[in-house]
């Protein structure tokens, strides 16, 4: 009889895979820079039982070997089989493995005489949506409700191309939730009704708001879909991200407009040469998608009592004192100590003290980092410019190179010891930024975002970074709303046209 062998094929056509089923199959080469929603096909040279094709024959694994809940299922003919990823896409710059086990069969009761495995790394890159082509494609959604309230349905306007007689199945994951969980907010496919969709149930907020991804499906009616995940079967389907909170807070809130519209600040942003990356995890090159980069932009999603503190004027404030920042430094690293420092720092740089705290507490890892405890070293273990020297706010630490970069930066400006660092990173994020007249990005907002000047002068890579800001910010400003009276915080939140 002749032999089982299979393929295994990219989709899109790519060099294809051999292997007799006498041999192990080990693609020793390894697939990189791989689509984080691809779609691998697996054809094999005869009709497969298909109860042998499932989940537990055909597993995809990350690096760690836990299982990733991709969907498994037979392909458009006898022989294929379909390996969707899991919802909404692997994770960007991650390494995965697809194995095939002996237990799947052929027609004629043939096995595999040898597992088979294809190792395969994501490219770092999010994306937003799938992209087949001939069949109904979204474009554009619109959300009702930014922020979104407990008390509202979110509304999604969708705009899609190929769209005769398509229907549309929406998903939101919490943030709060695992990884898998989604819940449905539709009943099933269903039509536009004037361009839009209500969701069938409101959602949870939290008291420090909540953010949602929403995977929102689209199929042709009354046809399966071409292709399918955990969720439900699809043409094609986009993400995209809002935030629920309990209410907005406009207390002490000014408002700067800019003669540019959010859709043409995240086009900027997002054709920049140094691309925004997300840093959701420990890795830190994970280049952006557009729906993350607007997420993050529109500071209608931060309007709350706790995102606001994004659009906290940074001047300095009374109220905080030395020992009240040793408290919030305990058992930070380095930094440990060193609140009079901090202190001293900001009254002279007119930078507020709680942000100051907040920022170092950040980028030195809470004073662990290697910027923070001296700097790079040479392969013999000695200081690479002889000495010691000590960056907590990340200055010049580029995403190319992070710590040669900033201990460079350290050196060339003479931080030598820890109170250097404090002192000068403080003068230098003053000068450059805060009180700089020329380009007044005096809130964490605009060091990350610099709408004046979009892409020009911006503090991060990192879109979340002014958000991850929030929490330290707050903590110090609890120490002066509780010890000052009438003391008074001022925001100033962009308004885009």
């Amino acid at each position: 009889m002749r032999a089982f062998i299979f393929t295994l094929a990219l989709t899109l056509g790519i060099t294809q895979f051999k292997a007799l089923a006498a041999e192990s199959f080990v693609d020793n080469t390894s697939k990189t820079d791989i689509a984080v929603n691809k779609e691998w096909v697996v054809k094999f040279n005869n009709s497969l039982k298909p109860d042998t094709v499932n989940n537990k024959n055909i597993i995809v694994t990350d690096k760690s070997g836990k299982s990733i809940p991709a969907y498994i299922a037979p392909g458009s003919s006898p022989d294929l089989v379909i390996v969707s990823p899991t919802v909404s896409g692997y994770d960007p710059g991650e390494t995965y493995n697809l194995t095939i086990s002996t237990d799947v069969q052929s027609t004629a009761g043939k096995k595999l005489k040898n597992p088979v495995k294809l190792q395969f790394t994501t490219a770092n890159k999010y994306v937003d949506c799938t992209s087949y082509e001939n069949l109904p494609q979204i474009t554009a959604v619109k959300f009702e409700y930014t922020p979104l309230l407990p008390s509202q349905k979110q509304g999604f306007f969708i705009t899609a191309k190929n769209s005769d007689q398509a229907q549309y199945r929406i998903f939101v994951h919490s943030y709060a939730d695992d990884k898998e969980v989604y819940s449905e907010l539709t009943n099933g496919y269903t039509a536009l009704t004037d361009g839009k969709i209500t969701a069938l149930k409101s959602l949870k907020s939290s008291s420090n708001g909540q953010k949602y991804e929403v995977v929102i499906y689209a199929k042709r009616q009354n046809v399966q879909g071409a292709h399918k995940d955990a969720n439900t079967d699809y043409d094609n389907y986009y993400v995209d991200y809002f935030r629920c909170v309990d209410g907005v807070n406009t207390e002490n809130v000014s408002y700067t407009k800019y003669d540019v519209s959010l859709n043409q600040m995240v086009d900027i942003q997002s054709n920049s040469t140094v691309k925004p990356v997300f840093v959701e995890t420990n890795k830190f090159n994970n280049e952006a998608s557009k729906n993350q980069i607007k997420y993050y932009l529109d500071p209608n999603n931060f309007l709350d009592a706790y995102g606001k503190y994004q659009f906290l004027k940074l001047n300095y404030t009374e109220g905080i004192t030395a020992d009240d920042l040793n408290n919030i430094l305990k058992g930070k690293g380095i930094l440990e100590g060193k609140g009079q420092v901090f202190l001293d720092a900001a009254k002279s740089n007119n930078i507020n003290v709680a942000y100051l705290v907040s920022h170092a507490l950040l980028e030195s890892g809470n004073g662990t980092s290697v910027l923070a405890n001296g700097g790079a070293k040479d392969s013999d273990g000695k200081y690479t410019y002889g000495v010691p020297v000590y960056n907590f706010f990340g200055i010049g630490a580029v995403d190319s190179d992070p710590i040669g970069g900033g201990t460079k930066t350290a050196y060339d400006n003479k931080w030598l010891t820890p109170e250097d660092g404090i002192k000068g990173g403080a003068n230098w994020i003053a000068s450059r930024y805060i009180n700089n007249p020329n380009v007044k990005q005096d809130t964490i907002y605009k060091m990350r975002w610099n709408p004046e000047k979009p892409t020009e002068h911006q503090y991060a890579t990192d879109i979340s970074w002014a958000f991850k800001q929030v929490p330290n910010i707050i903590n110090g400003v609890k120490l002066v709303l509780d010890q000052v009276q009438n003391a008074v915080l001022n925001f100033d939140i962009p308004q885009f046209k």
